[in-house]
């Protein structure tokens, strides 16, 4: 995304993708492959667990072409991934690091602390 509305706060980032939350919307956006998809926070939780359920190891060792790709259909939404195992792992961790990132603001907030832009 080259453009990002003003509304946008990066919340994590990857040279994979990045997510953002937006104030206008009250969305999480997921920006991967190209593509922005906004989100509830519920949503973008389930979609976590749905890609945390994915057995990279199975996907890594098994030689059977079912398991060459992983389709995710995210909730709500017309949109889904076909994923390989490399791409897998890097959706892994911009939502890890994203969840992290949202975990560690509602912390601070809680504590009182200024949150820096």
């Amino acid at each position: 995304m080259n453009n990002v509305p003003t509304s946008y706060q990066e919340v994590f980032k990857t040279d994979k993708g990045v997510v953002y939350q937006c104030d206008a919307t009250n969305r999480l956006v997921l920006e991967f492959w190209d593509t922005h998809t906004p989100m509830s926070a519920r949503d973008f939780a389930q979609f976590r667990r749905m890609v945390q359920t994915i057995d990279i190891r199975q996907m890594a060792l098994s030689t059977d072409n079912a398991y060459d790709v992983e389709i995710l259909a995210l909730p709500r939404s017309e949109r889904c991934y076909v994923l390989t195992l490399c791409e897998v792992i890097h959706l892994r961790e911009l939502l890890n690091g994203a969840t992290l990132m949202l975990e560690l603001n509602s912390m601070l907030r809680e504590c009182g602390c200024s949150i820096a832009p």
